[in-house]
């Protein structure tokens, strides 16, 4: 009976609908039924971190698919028909429009079984829960986080990017509350304001539990993500385990500085950032060794593919593989142009081999199923594509490093910043070229290092995109305008 009573949850809160707010009012009696145990609670929440990790959000939209493709990683040689016209910012093309409109439904859609999640949890007493308030203020904080960044990503596709001038239009909804079948479009600063205050919330619940309550089982990386060698599960069973797949402290913080400077709040983005870099500088985050970083020149498979010690959140899709087989042509897809243009002489740089080595045809080996090139390279294969290939980052805190430097040379701290600059340039195997002086030079040096750092992950559109920088395209910029970085707002959410 508990059996079918979590499919059945499964498949009332999580189920893909064709509005995206279609809430069916027949399911309230078995949703108050499920919601009367705690393993019901616990099993929604496995679901909508189930949900958040689709191909139509970060298991492929968000991470190595669509938004890759604006960021024009990938060659348009090959790729299939709606990766072309994104790639040409043609918003209006049918097939891109299928694709921003799933991404929209489906990120609405788990929004929903978010909320409805934190109505459930809130009007119950902590005696409820297995781990009775710590599991509790765990939930809350894990949802509003993570409705929090759905926005969020809503917002950097859909909106412009926030200005003095903008700040009062129409942007788009912030649902907080389940059911809500005709939500209005908020302004820009009001979505910004609700996005900041729930992940501000994640932040400060999940502070104590992560850094404190946690620390034996988050300090560690084999801890923080599934790796055959984790501690005693906390709580007894392992809902509270795996830090580092679920919203967390680390996550929620470094967001906030993502948030922070895409608001153009630099104060309190370098405020985020530093707090992330002072646990790197502890130890407790590590930056990935050289030799696991594409270092070993005849075996890329000895790389980390997802470089996992400097992950601060990531999702987990099984299928991560199979789902990127099934897109990818091995003969043409998802090759960037010339990765020379990229590093120019710096091919000592440790991305360089990592990208660029692997079957000498510019391809990533962070989504591609390693293959070991000889024989007792098997186990560290098996391993890589048992815990690492499933992983989908979200956050890395190197991204907190080139927001600390950009925020530097903003304030004219050019020292501050080249120091900080080399300390991560060192850390990348980059060791003999200096940085330049000139502040325009050394952005647009950062530029570069931040399209280095994040290729095919999600990111870097959207950091061209507050920029409003021209996009590489691995041979040259491809010049852009304001409104070639705003996605189609879906058809049939236009009007309420």
């Amino acid at each position: 009976m508990k059996r079918l009573m979590q499919w059945l949850l499964a498949a009332m809160v999580l189920t893909s609908c064709n509005d995206w707010l279609d809430i069916k009012s027949d399911s309230v009696l078995l949703e108050e039924e499920i919601f009367g145990d705690y393993t019901g609670v616990q099993m929604a929440v496995n679901g909508v971190y189930r949900e958040i990790s689709v191909t139509n959000l970060y298991g492929k939209n968000l991470s190595w698919g669509f938004t890759s493709a604006l960021a024009r990683n990938y060659l348009t040689s090959g790729l299939p028909t709606e990766l072309v016209e994104a790639s040409n910012y043609n918003w209006k093309n049918s097939s891109v429009q299928e694709v921003t409109e799933s991404t929209w439904a489906k990120a609405y859609n788990v929004i929903a079984s978010c909320n409805n999640i934190i109505q459930q949890v809130e009007k119950k007493d902590s005696s409820f829960f297995n781990n009775k308030d710590i599991e509790k203020q765990l939930i809350l904080a894990e949802m509003r986080g993570l409705r929090a960044l759905l926005h969020f990503d809503m917002l950097r596709l859909f909106c412009p990017v926030p200005s003095g001038t903008n700040q009062g239009s129409p942007a788009i909804p912030y649902v907080t509350r389940y059911p809500e079948h005709q939500p209005e479009r908020m302004t820009m600063e009001q979505v910004l304001e609700n996005i900041v205050s729930d992940m501000e919330f994640a932040q400060e619940k999940l502070g104590p539990l992560d850094t404190l309550k946690f620390v034996a089982w988050t300090k560690g990386r084999q801890h923080r993500f599934t790796s055959g060698a984790h501690a005693t599960p906390l709580g007894g069973d392992d809902f509270l385990n795996y830090r580092g797949l679920r919203m967390n402290y680390w996550g929620a913080t470094a967001l906030l500085a993502r948030i922070y400077m895409w608001m153009g709040n630099e104060e309190m983005a370098y405020k985020n950032a530093e707090a992330i870099k002072r646990f790197v500088d502890t130890g407790w985050f590590k930056w990935t060794p050289a030799n696991n970083h594409g270092n070993y020149d005849a075996y890329p498979e000895m790389s980390d593919p997802k470089r996992w010690e400097e992950l601060l959140l990531g999702f987990y899709n099984k299928d991560n593989l199979e789902n990127f087989e099934k897109a990818a042509s091995y003969d043409h897809y998802f090759r960037m142009n010339e990765m020379e243009k990229l590093f120019g002489l710096e091919t000592d740089d440790y991305r360089y081999k990592f990208y660029n080595r692997y079957n000498d045809n510019h391809r990533y080996l962070v989504w591609e199923r390693p293959i070991a090139s000889i024989t007792n390279m098997s186990g560290t294969v098996t391993t890589n594509i048992t815990h690492q290939c499933p992983l989908i980052p979200v956050v890395r805190f190197p991204e907190m490093y080139h927001i600390m430097i950009e925020c530097l040379i903003n304030k004219g701290q050019i020292v501050e910043a080249k120091a900080l600059f080399s300390t991560l340039r060192i850390q990348r195997g980059v060791k003999e070229y200096a940085l330049p002086d000139d502040p325009d030079d050394l952005k647009e040096k950062l530029v570069y290092d931040m399209i280095r750092e994040g290729l095919t992950e999600g990111q870097t559109f959207f950091m061209y995109k507050r920029l409003n920088h021209d996009i590489f395209n691995g041979d040259r910029d491809i010049p852009m305008t304001a409104d070639k970085f705003i996605a189609e707002y879906p058809n049939n959410e236009t009007s309420y």
